[in-house]
């Protein structure tokens, strides 16, 4: 079953979110988050110059996105998220190679995000791809009230 999986997830493709994509997408970020981004915001980040909203598929089906905001020389993601019946596939690492890559085309020195403090998953992910805590945004995430972890990574 594992290998079958690792075989499906190189066949996932990463590209540009298109407005034909953002209903899937709010979709499953209702899934993802308690507290949703709404379909305008990700429509909006279709507009927005510094915005580079990602999509990941498997086929037609929407697997994941990443929302990144490029600013000056640093980059920031701004929203994250994996399809819970996807999760542990190495998705997650394959939007990370591919927000590393983006950084780098633009000339960045550093990427930063913020993630709940009790998401252990995702916090492992970014220590694995060399992100550090640099610090702690009290109550900044809503239902539930909880602490953001604020994590950087020099390029």
């Amino acid at each position: 079953m594992h290998t079958q999986m690792c075989q499906k997830v190189d066949k996932i493709a990463i590209q540009r979110m298109s407005p034909e994509d953002v209903e899937e997408v709010a979709r499953l970020e209702k899934i993802c988050f308690s507290d949703p981004w709404s379909k305008e915001n990700f429509m909006d980040e279709l507009q927005i110059k510094l915005a580079i909203p990602l999509v990941v598929k498997l086929g037609e089906e929407v697997v994941g996105y990443a929302c990144l905001w490029h600013l000056d020389d640093e980059l920031e993601v701004a929203n994250f998220a994996v399809s819970p019946a996807h999760r542990r596939n190495r998705i997650g690492e394959k939007i990370m190679k591919r927000i590393l890559l983006e950084a780098k085309e633009r000339g960045c020195k550093s990427i930063i995000l913020s993630v709940r403090e009790s998401n252990l998953a995702a916090i492992k992910l970014y220590t694995n791809f060399g992100f550090v805590e640099v610090g702690r945004r009290k109550k900044y995430y809503r239902l539930p009230t909880e602490d953001a972890l604020t994590m950087h990574k020099t390029l």
